[in-house]
């Protein structure tokens, strides 16, 4: 299995990115689904990232990114991933580990929901279900052995703990910004009770937004940040929107939850005013959990390695199938080559079982003579070694002899007889 992921994620690329990627999350998944050689494929998009799971053998990473780079503009730098890195990065975002918090809950739901959906869809391959079955079972299992889901309930939850704020119903909430993100932000304010919520977006989005999520808008910002108590930023824009300069109108609370800063760090610095930003999230739980992400990390190299060998044993499973169905069907004819009408002898069977072995050696012994004129025999032999178990090495190769069949590698290295094994 040839495992791609392209992802967009919220420290390489940024939340801006990431929300815009995400609004095509579908139109990508369908461009990618009637490539010729995808088999598969699992799209999650949530507030900080996208994934693009896709199990295509035989189809390169540059092709899946020419092919999307047709669907968006500007085109998206996506990191990709692959083969055991690609498992490794699925694992570590099911379990938490490559979240803004780390060890927040709600991606494993999200996946768990992605590969429903793309079972319904039928898009999602025995190997893509495998692998994502597995990244869930391992985020259930740090879940189980580690603190850190209680430490990363989200970073919405968390930096809304840190604001100090006991009582929302109380307080006039500003919401800047209007992507994925910002939407979490809503539900976990209503959760706690927050009544008086409006939005303000730069980009003309605030209308919409507000009619989706039952919210008031606020054209002018320079008004709204004077008249409101909490202000929480999820722009994640170039440049930061909220300035010293605009900030007037009493003690007011700034949670600013973009990786690039919406809220100039200055304004932190102005009487009356808290600014807590992504990092000093971080700088606040992570001393706390630091033994339990580092057993999680081992937890998730485990089960990386657990995976990839499983996938890559898989790969032998058509050889392997074909070798039976071939030595069943040799056995079904030496069944039926057997005297019929009276119970059969031991030469009978004897006779059979010889035939069968002779059988079964033809194509092995003219494979010996064609590598030994080839100057190939040393690895045959080798490959004889490993396939039938004879033999252990140069020194006791003559020792050292099959229990079915009786042969030696050094039977092997000779040049067959012309009528060992006969044409059947």
């Amino acid at each position: 299995m040839n495992l791609h992921i392209l992802s967009v994620e919220h420290d390489q690329q940024g939340l801006a990115e990431v929300q815009r990627v995400s609004q095509y999350a579908d139109t990508m998944s369908d461009c990618l689904a009637v490539v010729p050689g995808v088999k598969g494929i699992v799209t999650l998009a949530t507030c900080n990232r996208v994934e693009l799971v896709i199990d295509a053998p035989d189809v390169s990473e540059s092709h899946l990114r020419l092919r999307l780079a047709r669907q968006l503009a500007p085109v998206v730098d996506w990191t990709v991933y692959e083969g055991i890195d690609a498992i490794d990065h699925l694992f570590r975002v099911a379990s938490g580990l490559s979240s803004m918090v780390v060890g927040e809950r709600e991606i494993a739901g999200q996946l768990r929901r992605a590969l429903k959906a793309s079972m319904a869809a039928g898009r999602a391959t025995g190997s893509i279900t495998q692998v994502i079955n597995a990244a869930l079972h391992t985020a259930r299992r740090v879940g189980a052995e580690t603190r850190l889901q209680d430490s990363g309930r989200s970073i919405v939850t968390v930096g809304l703990d840190m604001t100090g704020v006991t009582n929302w119903a109380h307080e006039r909430v500003l919401l800047i910004g209007t992507g994925s993100f910002a939407g979490a932000v809503v539900a976990a304010l209503r959760q706690r009770g927050a009544g008086l919520i409006r939005v303000h977006s730069a980009s003309g989005r605030a209308r919409g937004f507000a009619a989706r999520h039952d919210l008031d808008v606020s054209d002018d910002l320079s008004a709204a940040l004077a008249e409101s108590t909490v202000v929480i930023t999820c722009r994640g824009a170039s440049a930061s929107v909220v300035l010293p300069e605009l900030v007037t109108g009493g003690a007011k609370v700034f949670l600013d939850l973009a990786l690039q800063r919406d809220v100039d760090p200055r304004v932190g610095d102005l009487d009356g005013v808290t600014l807590l930003d992504l990092e000093s999230i971080q700088r606040a739980i992570s001393p706390d959990w630091a033994a339990d992400t580092e057993h999680a990390e081992r937890v998730v190299r485990e089960a990386v390695l657990d995976t990839n060998a499983r996938l890559v044993s898989r790969a032998a499973d058509p050889a392997v199938a074909s070798l039976r169905e071939t030595l069943l069907h040799l056995v079904d004819e030496e069944v039926a080559r057997l005297p019929q009408g009276r119970s059969l002898t031991v030469d009978d069977c004897a006779q059979a079982l010889r035939h069968l072995a002779m059988r079964f050696l033809h194509t092995p012994s003219s494979r010996a003579k064609d590598a030994a004129l080839e100057g190939r025999i040393t690895d045959y032999l080798a490959a004889v070694e490993q396939l039938y178990g004879i033999g252990s090495g140069t020194d006791s190769r003559a020792e050292r002899r099959c229990p079915v069949t009786g042969l030696s590698l050094n039977d092997l290295s000779h040049e067959p007889a012309e009528n060992c094994c006969p044409m059947h």
